[in-house]
């Protein structure tokens, strides 16, 4: 049997049934017919069983080396192993697209089955959505991407796996990205749900809750995850360059985050209902937007595909789904708007809202960034670049606002709040902030930036530590209970707003790492086997070469003898390896690692015959930081997922820090 052919079968279903799942769904709630509806739904269950056994299928011809099939030969060898062979789903084109829409299928699925007894007012048009994307990616995988077509000779071998693509971190980064960009779908299509069918209060953010925070947490993870990709197997010693497919990752990333801030202020006082719509339908859309740039031919990046005719699928879709969505949202606005206004220019809710537009501006910043070498070029014809110099300049001092403000936004009360009262609650973490600044500048440090940022971490780690400390001494007072006690008690009783905390405490972690950029020290040089040569405070002796083989790879590797005031610390083995399968070299950095700093190293080129090689070597402060406060971030999202509750916390009780009552004074706010 064409194995090949099987699959393109599967994908020619997969249109037909989700097509049906959204004209049956659109059908049943035109007509009023329950009938019509679960039989859209039908469809759309039928189309991820589809997309399932097609990804197993190819999945299973990948792990075979059946190069019958033209991308299993493009993406492997015969001596790409396990578990390689299976993470070439996701390394081509077709495969990654393939993928995608499954994610999507089993996000879809899944949501709606789960929906469908609880709010079958926004179910139908849900459906028809959600299906109504799986049509469009079940036509590009049909006909602009497919993963079935046939080789023709069939090859003896395949082309191979990217080196660069075979590593660890690629096993998983790329399933958490997507398992990010696809999840948005869900609360997308019940966001465009309410506003067909004009139920705008809070059941549509409320039934995709969990769903719009598992993508979030997901893409949080894969962002970070991907940064460790670049910081391990790009060799040019950092871990973010502001490169074009980073950028669009982190685009939905900022706009998901502010809609999970702003929706609290929904919840709580009924305000920014036009402004959450909003924000989740660019947060899809964005995520769409990065799938296109990606897959277009459009931005040069190490992460991007080969240019494709995928792109001219895209840019239609893209146009329809934005314009279309937000053309919905014009259409309701004014059955949107809030009648309710801030009381104080000076509460919780304004903290709120001033974190909001900051994300918003890093994404706008971001966005013009990224789209404005295409935007030039489409006019002028001259290819220009914008580099980390410009997003640097822009986003760093409003990275840092947003560090400050989640520093006191738990301090401020909801409503309004006194003067003496937030006085009293910003005094001990002020006085960290300060702190922190004299000891850095007794200790030598003259970078105004690392010393704010580092001033930052202290000032929000020690209101994050008193919000606990708070919560922890109330039950201990009431239950009687010890400390430990009463903190698992105070964070099991409220897991979304504690669970927010650990979240914003991995956050000061990374920025903790991210401020050790300002100290980085490097050297790059020639050096015969025997020399030696200094990097920051550690001396590095090149001893040997050693040369061996696998049945991928001719390894030749330097073996370079670390120690610090005369004292050996390590060995580090940095490689220049040729990939047989794909005639190409490709070099593996050696790295020493410890909370205060890293040592890493790269050699390129390594020539055994003359026993000298070209080293870089950089002396990076503080990165482990960035990825404990991945891990740390990690546990918090765990903490927000298990949350039984939706309600949000009280109001603070009379008395309390941050509460106080003062005259009442109204300020506008948008819907």
């Amino acid at each position: 049997m064409d194995a090949g052919l099987v699959g393109r079968i599967l994908l020619y279903a997969a249109i037909a049934t989700s097509a049906w799942g959204a004209a049956a769904s659109l059908l049943g709630r035109r007509r009023h017919d329950p009938r019509l509806t679960t039989s859209g739904r039908r469809g759309l269950y039928a189309t991820t069983g589809l997309l399932v056994v097609a990804a197993l299928w190819l999945a299973l011809a990948l792990m075979r080396h059946d190069f019958s099939i033209l991308y299993v030969t493009q993406v492997t060898s015969r001596s790409t192993r396990f578990p390689y062979s299976l993470t070439a789903l996701w390394a081509g084109m077709a495969g990654s697209l393939l993928f995608w829409t499954l994610l999507t299928s089993l996000y879809a699925s899944s949501a709606i089955a789960v929906q469908a007894p609880r709010r079958p007012e926004l179910v139908p048009v849900a459906t028809a959505v959600l299906s109504g994307i799986l049509v469009f990616f079940a036509v590009v995988l049909a006909f602009g991407a497919n993963a079935f077509v046939s080789s023709s000779p069939i090859p003896v071998d395949g082309q191979g796996l990217n080196p660069l693509l075979q590593s660890p971190f690629m096993n998983i980064h790329p399933v958490m990205l997507y398992l990010g960009f696809t999840g948005f779908s869900v609360p997308f299509a019940f966001a465009v749900s309410a506003l067909v069918s004009g139920r705008l209060d809070s059941s549509w953010f409320t039934s995709t809750r969990r769903w719009t925070v598992l993508a979030w947490a997901f893409l949080s993870v894969g962002i970070i995850l991907g940064a460790a990709w670049a910081y391990m197997e790009l060799g040019w010693g950092g871990y973010w360059a502001w490169d074009p497919v980073e950028n669009a990752s982190l685009l939905p990333w900022l706009t998901a985050t502010a809609f999970l801030h702003s929706v609290m202020i929904q919840e709580r006082r009924g305000m920014l209902k036009i402004w959450n719509v909003a924000l989740i339908l660019s947060t899809y859309s964005l995520a769409v937007l990065g799938t296109f740039l990606t897959r277009s031919g459009l931005l040069s990046s190490v992460h991007t595909f080969s240019e494709s005719p995928v792109g001219r699928y895209f840019l239609p879709f893209l146009a329809v789904l934005a314009i279309g969505s937000f053309a919905l949202l014009g259409f309701r606005l004014d059955r949107l708007r809030s009648k309710r206004h801030l009381d104080a220019a000076v509460s919780r809710e304004s903290m709120f809202l001033f974190n909001n537009l900051v994300f918003v501006a890093i994404a706008f910043t971001v966005l013009w960034g990224t789209l404005y070498p295409v935007v030039v070029e489409a006019i002028t014809g001259q290819q220009v670049s914008v580099g980390p110099p410009y997003f640097n300049a822009v986003v760093v001092p409003l990275g840092l606002a947003l560090l400050g403000l989640m520093g006191i936004g738990p301090l401020v009360a909801w409503r309004r709040a006194s003067s003496r009262g937030l006085r009293r609650s910003l005094s001990l973490p002020l006085a960290a902030g300060v702190v922190t600044i004299l000891a850095l500048f007794a200790a030598g440090v003259r970078s105004a930036g690392a010393a704010l940022a580092l001033a930052l971490c202290a000032f929000v780690t020690v209101t994050i530590v008193s919000e606990f400390a708070r919560g922890a001494q109330a039950h201990r007072r009431t239950e009687g209970l010890s400390l430990p006690r009463a903190l698992g008690r105070t964070l099991s009783r409220n897991r979304r707003r504690y669970g927010g905390y650990i979240v914003h405490l991995g956050v000061v972690l990374i920025f903790l790492g991210l401020a050790g950029a300002a100290f980085v020290t490097t050297w790059t040089g020639s050096v015969t086997k025997g020399d030696s040569f200094q990097v920051g405070a550690y001396t590095i002796r090149f001893a040997s070469i050693n040369l061996r083989s696998t049945p991928e790879k001719l390894i030749s590797e330097a073996v370079m003898d670390v120690s610090r005031g005369g004292r050996h610390l390590t060995t580090l083995r940095p490689q220049q390896n040729f990939h047989l399968a794909q005639r190409q070299q490709q070099s593996e950095i050696a790295l020493r690692s410890t909370l205060a700093e890293d040592l890493y190293i790269v050699v390129n080129p390594l020539d055994p015959t003359t026993a000298t090689g070209t080293f870089r070597a950089w002396v990076n402060p503080l990165v482990a930081w960035i990825w404990l406060g991945g891990v740390v971030m990690a546990a918090g999202m765990v903490v927000i997922l298990t949350a039984r509750s939706p309600v949000g916390p009280p109001e603070p009780v009379p008395g309390a820090p941050g509460s106080g009552a003062t005259r009442r004074k109204r300020v506008a706010v948008p819907a």
